[in-house]
Parts: C-alpha cells; sequence; structure tokens
C-alpha cells in the first residue's frame, strides 16, 4: 500500500478511534504503553495507544518503544493494514443506502457552508459527493484541521515490523470496524460536519488541543475535552459502540494471539482505560497489565 492510500485509510478511520478514555480511569491510566504477562504467558506482549493523524512534527517513535516492538512476534493493529484489498473494503461501506443523500442531512446554511468547504479545500463541487456517508466526509476533512499532511502512528509501527521481519496482523475485520460506524445515525456524523464546517477555527484549536493532550499522555484530559462539545447521551452513545462493543470483541482475539506469539497490540488510546477499557478486560481475565515507561 502506498503512503497516500495509507494516509486516507488512517483518516477514513480516524473518526472511530480517537474518541478519548472513558470516566473512571485511574491516575495510573495515564501512560500510552503497556506490558501483558502472566496467567501462563510465555513472553510477555504489550499494549500501545496510538492516534491516527498528527502533523509529521509531532510523531515520535521513541528508542524504548522500538526496543520493546524488537521483543515480540508480531505487530496487530486494529486492521490488517497489509491487506491489499482493505480500502476497497472499505469503500463498498463508503456510500449512503439507495434513494438517500447526503444533502437532505442539512440545513441549507450547514450544507452551503460544508460545500465550500469542500470547494476551497479540495476542488470538489459536494453534488459530485451526494451519495457518501458523512462519516466519510468527516474523515476527508482531518488535514484541513491539523493544517498538515497528516502521520499516522500505525503506519510509522508497520514500518518498524517490516524492518525487523515482523508479521502485521488486525484484531478486528474491515467489515466489523465498518459495522460499528454503521450502528450510529447518519444525522450524528452530519452534526459532526456541520460543527466543522460552521465554526472551522473552533475545530482546528479542538484538534491541536487533543494532540497535545496526547502527547501529554493525559488521557482524562481527552475524555473532558470530547464530553465538552457532546451531550451526555450522544457521548454515552459513542463509547458504547466505539468503546465498549469493540473491547470486549476484542479480547477473546488478542488473548488467542498474545498465547501463540508474544504480540505488540497496537490501538487507538481511547481504548486502554476504564472499566471497559481494554487494560481493565485484560486484567479481569487473570493478565498483569503494566505501564512501560517510554
Amino acid at each position: 500500500m502506498n503512503k497516500k492510500l495509507y494516509v486516507l485509510l488512517a483518516l477514513l478511520l480516524a473518526l472511530a478511534q480517537l474518541q478519548p478514555a472513558q470516566a473512571g480511569s485511574g491516575k495510573e491510566d495515564n501512560a500510552l504503553l503497556w506490558k501483558i504477562s502472566g496467567k501462563g504467558l510465555k513472553k510477555p506482549s504489550y499494549l500501545y495507544g496510538t492516534i491516527h493523524a498528527v502533523c509529521p512534527d509531532k510523531m515520535a517513535i521513541s528508542e524504548a518503544l522500538q526496543v520493546t516492538v524488537s521483543q515480540t512476534e508480531q505487530l496487530s493493529l486494529e486492521l490488517d493494514m497489509d491487506d491489499p484489498n482493505m480500502m476497497a473494503q472499505i469503500m463498498q461501506h463508503a456510500t449512503l443506502p439507495e434513494g438517500q443523500s447526503l444533502k437532505a442531512l442539512f440545513e441549507e446554511e450547514e450544507y452551503k457552508a460544508l460545500s465550500e468547504l469542500f470547494a476551497g479545500n479540495y476542488g470538489v463541487d459536494l453534488k459530485m459527493l451526494d451519495t457518501m456517508k458523512p462519516f466519510m466526509l468527516y474523515s476527508m476533512l482531518i488535514p484541513v484541521m491539523t493544517e498538515c499532511t497528516p502521520e499516522s502512528y500505525e503506519q510509522k509501527l508497520m514500518e518498524l515490523a517490516h524492518g525487523q521481519k515482523k508479521e502485521v496482523v488486525g484484531i478486528e475485520t474491515v467489515q466489523e470496524q465498518m459495522a460499528a460506524v454503521d450502528r450510529l445515525p447518519n444525522a450524528m456524523y452530519a452534526d459532526m460536519l456541520a460543527r466543522t464546517a460552521t465554526d472551522l477555527p473552533k475545530s482546528k484549536a479542538d484538534y491541536r488541543e487533543m494532540v497535545e493532550l496526547y502527547m501529554a499522555q493525559d488521557l482524562q484530559g481527552l475524555q473532558e475535552l470530547m464530553q465538552r462539545d457532546y451531550s451526555e447521551e450522544d457521548y454515552r452513545k459513542f463509547q458504547e459502540v466505539f468503546l465498549v462493543q469493540r473491547n470486549q470483541n476484542w479480547i477473546p482475539v488478542m488473548e488467542r494471539m498474545a498465547k501463540e506469539k508474544p504480540t505488540f497490540f497496537a490501538v487507538g488510546a481511547a481504548h486502554l482505560t476504564g472499566e471497559q477499557g481494554v487494560i481493565e478486560l485484560l486484567r479481569r481475565q487473570g493478565y498483569k497489565v503494566t505501564p512501560v515507561k517510554k
């Protein structure tokens, strides 16, 4: 997969994976790298929380992180990004059901602002994208909010794994991930698009703040940032669909992988913490999960 395709893929998945940590996380949860041991594992596996789209000057793969990857035998991302068919599979889920229209999801002023945003940044007439799901369009705006050509931690970790002759695998399939996206109504994604289009300076400022909180490993701050702009009900829906349900589905897959060979797991940082986070769920299964300084 070439770099341009990978960046597009990372952007398409960013919304689902940049939701911040859940409430109830402890102080120790403000860490991104974790060691998984115990319960009969011959060698430890590791768990790392990523952010999927950052400007190149914010990208940092520490020596400790490189060493940790070298101590495992495979890299497991949320999806198998080595799969040459992955982009085609994602695009199969990109369009609205027949007869539905993107324009119908917006008020007139919202649609006008969104049209101007796409025309100004991409030279695209929004009418040409009228069958696209708003989730996909939102993902396309991430370079606008970052004001750069963003890079992905997943891509960097893949390059590192390839350099060490390691296999890259996925915890879930494209179909499973896109099914999670479709569990929330298109109107909710359209609202996110409208917020961005009608107040772009705020969206840019929020994205910068999110990146800074991530770099500081301030997962509690990320949670507060998300809750600041959404109702309690909407935030609960995001948590249940994008975090809780998927985390629960991942645990048996992660257990199997870790038992077969020591694995470096890299997933969105949102998935790590809280009572239904991957860390706590693994502990309930009897594993010792401890933070690693990086």
